[in-house]
């Protein structure tokens, strides 16, 4: 039983255990039909966990269009484009080559992945800076370019505008004066009504001499 791993054309990784193991006969195990073009590419010798392996790739180099193989694959082969599916067998030692195996040696052709987030990096960052530097709340150094968010929203609000009324002084009202016109016919009325209430007022002759 011979263990290798299996790159389908999606990019997905798999183990495929092969019973009746022929190097002649692993283009079947990759899909093909024919075994024209499914050759080795590359091959990588590495040492990793104090074990020695000898990856070789078995892939073709043409193919219809939609068929590229979208896995990333190590230098030197990293730019290289290959069709369907792709197998790596290992031809040091035992030729079993597990998924766990290939993760570690893919991650050791690539020269490690760093994580660029991590607590050492910012440790590092901080370590850089002097005591007496005054960051922002958003970590950058605090200067004469560079406020707060919060200070730079209290400079910008401004107070709502008032607009100042204008006292209106009441305008003093004239009083008029209403004339009322009389017609001559009221006057003569109210001209004679006077002249008997002076006769009336008048004393007697006789009156006026006992007095």
């Amino acid at each position: 039983m011979t263990v290798v791993i299996v790159i389908e054309k999606s990019g997905s990784v798999k183990e495929l255990s092969i019973k009746n193991f022929s190097v002649e006969e692993l283009y079947k195990k990759a899909g093909f039909k024919s075994q024209e073009g499914f050759e080795v590419q590359t091959s990588w010798s590495v040492d990793v966990v104090d074990k020695q392996y000898e990856i070789s790739l078995y892939a073709k180099k043409t193919g219809r269009s939609g068929q590229e193989n979208k896995y990333d694959l190590p230098p030197p082969v990293d730019s290289s484009l290959y069709f369907g599916n792709m197998v790596l067998l290992n031809r040091k030692g035992s030729e079993d080559l597990k998924k766990k195996d290939w993760d570690k040696i893919y991650e050791h052709l690539f020269g490690g992945f760093e994580d660029v987030n991590s607590q050492d990096s910012e440790d590092d960052f901080d370590s850089d800076l002097d005591d007496d530097i005054v960051l922002t709340k958003d970590g950058y150094v605090k200067d004469d370019f560079i406020v707060d968010s919060d200070e730079s929203e209290e400079e910008e609000e401004e107070e709502p505008y008032e607009e100042e009324e204008e006292e209106i002084k009441p305008k003093k009202r004239k009083a008029k004066t209403v004339v009322k016109k009389v017609s001559k016919k009221e006057t003569k009325q109210k001209v004679e009504e006077q002249e008997d209430i002076d006769l009336d007022n008048e004393l007697e002759p006789e009156e006026y001499i006992n007095r």
